[in-house]
């Protein structure tokens, strides 16, 4: 499978929040956190109160790929994928009331290009819808996580499922991030690898045959999702490669993640927050 880094793709991944970006975070990590790259890959982000909902599962039409994540999202990345390029024209109009000063002129040279027909129909097969069947429903934000799936609970990973898997795909790679960065790093709670492409789902508090978990930014291997004030907003960001990388359990995801970033633009987003009551 040609990676495809479809306009859509881009926009998705400069969504997905301050640190989830897709646009690669280089940089090295240092216990507990990783590189900070505050891209827009999660650009609406902030704890749940903050807002801003996430498509955060990357829809597998270019136009969902607009919807925004909390941390995601929606920033402005999260967006119009399919939508035509912006026009050169811009600027004031001469004033014609009693108002005084200069005028702004209008930019001169042609307009950006639109979006072609090709980008636009790689655009929707380049993104794929992610959900959990685990969060619940919020008003004004992205969906809730349970507080059983925190440290507050029983820690265990939520359900997910997706759809829109490019053909050709070798292996589906998993993160789970916090949309805000800790310390100026990014925060990786959960990374999984080795993932089949026939996969549709990963049942809650269960890992699939023959995938591998990385280390977290707790120092630890596996998923675990327990933020440090009263609530925060996480990014779940499932990538397919276009071939495997045989990673080993607990990987370090921060090497991975760049690896995924440099080689695929298939992606699907979910935004999910949490909020200690």
């Amino acid at each position: 499978m040609k990676p495809t880094r479809t306009a859509s793709a881009r926009i998705v991944l400069a969504l997905a929040v301050a640190a989830l970006v897709l646009g690669g975070c280089g940089g090295g990590s240092s216990d507990n956190s990783s590189s900070s790259s505050t891209s827009a890959d999660t650009a609406s982000s902030g704890a749940p109160s903050s807002g801003a909902s996430s498509s955060d599962g990357a829809s597998n039409t270019a136009s969902s790929d607009a919807s925004g994540g909390p941390g995601s999202a929606a920033s402005g990345a999260n967006e119009g994928a399919a939508a035509g390029g912006g026009s050169g024209a811009g600027g004031g109009q001469p004033s014609t009331g009693g108002k005084q000063g200069s005028h702004v002129p209008q930019p001169k040279g042609a307009p950006e290009p639109g979006i072609t027909p090709q980008q636009r129909q790689e655009a929707t097969v380049a993104s794929m819808t992610l959900q959990s069947p685990s969060s619940q429903a919020s008003s004004g934000g992205p969906q809730m996580l349970p507080a059983e799936y925190t440290c507050d609970g029983k820690n265990t990973s939520p359900a997910l499922r997706w759809q829109g898997v490019p053909e050709g795909t070798a292996e589906l790679v998993l993160f789970v991030m916090n949309v805000q960065p800790v310390g100026g790093k990014l925060f990786f709670d959960w990374a999984v690898a080795r993932l089949s492409p026939e996969l549709k789902e990963i049942e809650a508090g269960k890992l699939p045959k023959g995938a591998v978990a990385g280390r977290n930014s707790f120092d630890e291997t596996g998923y675990k999702i327990c933020p440090e004030g009263k609530g925060e907003t996480y990014m779940f960001t499932l990538f397919a490669l276009p071939k495997k990388l045989s990673l080993g359990q607990s990987f370090e995801p921060l090497f991975v993640r760049k690896m995924v970033t440099d080689i695929s633009g298939n992606v699907g987003l979910l935004a999910l927050g949490y909020a200690r009551g």
